[in-house]
């Protein structure tokens, strides 16, 4: 998911900050992320659904612990394809396949596969060599994007691992607009306009994309002069699979005051936001 910046500029002469106090600001953020917590239809521990409308599995994955071994994951919608890549009983290198691990709730079920036999890259492809062997199930169950864990039989042996999704480079602050996608919510467009004609207001618009009811909760950084110095948090409570919402809220930096529709920037922040 590309980071989005919006850059908004409008000059507003005479205009001012009405300031509050940053004990008063941090209560108002406790109170909406417990209001989130409660009101929303599909928090709990177990709420997590992969979409199938997108492929947001899709990654390289391990157990920071067991540096070695790790899986592959290529989701297509409701479909995962699963690369083990791991040892035998006696420490060689080995791979196994699980072709068709069909997306349900928050993870996928499949057989798994052993292939043996085939040809190496230097030399022709001979396909009577090759011999694939079901030795297994294998089972994927997440509790967000980038955690879960891994339940498989290999041969009659069964064992659970915690994985998580393996991050070896930071992407880019990227410039673009809208729309663009977050985990099954589409961000159409914001808008901004003087509250008062003192305090700049921003009103968001957004659309389930996806084909279950969701709680989206969308964070966005508040950038002067080149520093992060606050946040924006819009909240919508049970939007339903094709419903647009629009969420509106007042920019406030890190002092405590609000900001007048002068020249700041917003950076949508996908890791603090969420969608439950």
């Amino acid at each position: 998911m590309k980071n989005i910046k919006f850059l908004f500029e409008n000059k507003i002469h005479g205009a001012f900050q009405i300031a509050i106090t940053r004990k008063l600001h941090a209560c108002f953020g406790a109170v909406m992320a417990l209001a989130f917590v409660l009101v929303s239809p599909m928090a709990s521990s177990t709420s997590f659904t992969v979409y199938t409308t997108i492929s947001p599995m899709t990654g390289l994955w391990w157990n920071q612990n067991e540096s070695g071994w790790g899986v592959g994951l290529t989701q297509q919608y409701g479909v995962i394809f699963a690369t083990l890549y791991t040892y035998d009983f006696e420490g060689r290198p080995t791979w196994y396949v699980a072709s068709n691990c069909a997306v349900a709730a928050d993870g996928c079920t499949g057989d798994l596969y052993a292939v043996t036999g085939g040809s190496a890259l230097t030399i022709p492809w001979n396909s009577a060599n090759k011999i694939v062997t079901t030795v297994g199930t294998i089972n994927f169950a997440f509790t967000d994007t980038n955690t879960g864990t891994m339940k498989y039989t290999i041969n009659g042996v069964s064992g659970s691992k915690m994985i998580t999704r393996q991050v070896f480079a930071t992407e880019p602050v990227q410039t673009g607009h809208f729309p663009f996608d977050f985990k099954g919510i589409r961000l159409n467009s914001m808008a901004f306009n003087p509250l008062l004609g003192i305090i700049c207001q921003a009103t968001l618009s957004f659309t389930n994309v996806s084909a279950v009811t969701v709680s989206p909760a969308l964070f966005f950084d508040v950038i002067v002069d080149g520093d992060i110095t606050g946040q924006v948090s819009f909240l919508t409570f049970g939007l339903a699979p094709g419903a647009t919402a629009t969420a509106t809220t007042q920019p406030v930096v890190s002092n405590g005051s609000y900001l007048a529709c002068g020249t700041f920037t917003l950076q949508f922040n996908s890791s603090a936001s969420q969608v439950r």
